[in-house]
């Protein structure tokens, strides 16, 4: 990494993207104990992942616009105490004295604004921070750190059960003020002040500019990031309903099991981050491999739905999917100039996380008919690897799309 910036800095800017996942990720598994607990019914208790998803997903955008025109640690240290005030009021909200869903609901809504504002900054961060090998080491970890929360989220739901489930709301406070703490003091600001003057059809103009410029790389890009969180998460979905047949899966073991694809996607993303090169072929041959592994992992399941061929097919998809994430991170810092960073980081999370929302939901209907739904995910991750090779006119890897590197 930059030698000008300390070690210690990539933990509070990963610290962004872990506490988006823990904080509705970490509550799937407390759900059926809170809906008992605060007598509410199932809806009710789908309310409270959705009461977050939705102003989440609706702020992400939001977020990355902001940093643009006023600075990524302005925008952090405005949206973190959403999170933290959301927490103290979800604490407030399921006490004993005092238990009210509606003011639960409303706690939940400031913690996802928060979450969403957030989400866009550290790919941004490591873009205006990080240069060349470092910043493709640096997303390598800010991966690390995504893959993490989504191993560590159903883990820390099920532990918390065996003490109390209002503990979640303390340790997302918890998470959310070491966060805060760490930008407030060590992240360097950077505000330029010209640039919150800027209309905003000049930056509509130059986003325009750019996709017509760049759209072999950003088409793929997005596709992939969308899809491949879509099926991760469909994946898990399904995997948690195979584990629930299964009489000796507790929930402590449902939640390691479901942590094993997120643990190879977590590897695999640090391993890649270090050994990618500041070249167009690095980043193309990572995703080429990456959706090539992908496509295998579901073709294999396609003939085999027993739950060890499940596994192995869903560890073999989590390491492809690492290995495309943090090449297609860094093609994305180097074809995009930082005036512009925060909006097309911040449109490339949003659709990430959009899949990560609407995956579990459309395979809890595809799961009646297990066959046609591993054709249908066969289908999108082919329709990834096919992205990748028709978008790039300069295939066979090795041939430049351009007659400079990328950054």
């Amino acid at each position: 990494m930059n030698e000008r910036q300390p070690v210690y800095l990539i933990v509070f800017i990963g610290l962004l993207p872990f506490i988006m996942v823990i904080g509705n990720s970490m509550f799937i598994p407390l759900l059926p104990m809170m809906q008992t607990d605060l007598m509410i019914t199932t809806f009710q208790g789908g309310m409270l992942l959705t009461s977050f998803s939705i102003p989440a997903a609706l702020f992400v955008p939001l977020g990355g616009v902001l940093s643009d025109r006023y600075g990524r640690k302005q925008v952090a240290l405005t949206a973190l105490p959403f999170i933290m005030g959301g927490a103290l009021l979800a604490s407030v909200a399921t006490s004993s004295a005092l238990t009210s869903f509606a003011l639960l609901l409303v706690a939940r809504v400031l913690q996802g604004i928060g979450a969403g504002s957030i989400t866009p900054l550290a790919m941004a961060l490591v873009s205006d921070l990080y240069q060349g090998q470092q910043r493709n080491q640096a997303f390598g970890l800010i991966e690390v750190f995504n893959g993490a929360g989504k191993v560590v989220s159903p883990i820390i739901g099920a532990l918390l059960l065996l003490y109390s489930w209002s503990l979640s709301f303390v340790v997302l406070f918890a998470f959310a003020l070491l966060a805060f703490v760490g930008i407030a003091f060590f992240l360097p600001g950077k505000k330029n002040q010209a640039r919150g003057q800027e209309a905003i059809w000049v930056k509509f103009r130059r986003l325009r500019s750019l996709f017509q410029r760049e759209w072999r790389w950003l088409l793929p890009i997005f596709t992939a990031g969308a899809f491949g969180m879509f099926m991760l998460f469909g994946f898990l979905f399904y995997l948690s309903f195979r584990l629930e047949e299964q009489q000796w899966a507790s929930p402590i073991w449902a939640g390691l099991f479901l942590a094993i694809p997120l643990l190879a996607l977590t590897l695999s993303s640090y391993t890649t981050g270090k050994k990618l090169h500041g070249r167009e072929d690095s980043y193309k041959r990572g995703m080429l491999s990456g959706a090539a592994l992908m496509i295998l992992s579901i073709f294999g399941m396609i003939f085999s739905t027993e739950l060890s061929v499940v596994l192995a097919g869903l560890l073999l998809f989590g390491a492809g999917f690492g290995i495309v994430l943090p090449s297609a991170n860094a093609a994305l810092a180097s074809i995009v100039s930082e005036q512009e960073r925060g909006t097309v980081f911040a449109f490339y999370a949003m659709l990430r996380f959009l899949g990560v929302a609407f995956g579990p939901v459309l395979y809890a209907q595809w799961v009646a008919d297990v066959e046609q739904m591993m054709y249908t995910s066969f289908f999108c991750v082919t329709l990834v690897g096919l992205l990748f090779m028709s978008s790039w006119s300069c295939l066979p890897i090795g041939k430049s799309c351009r007659p400079f590197p990328l950054s």
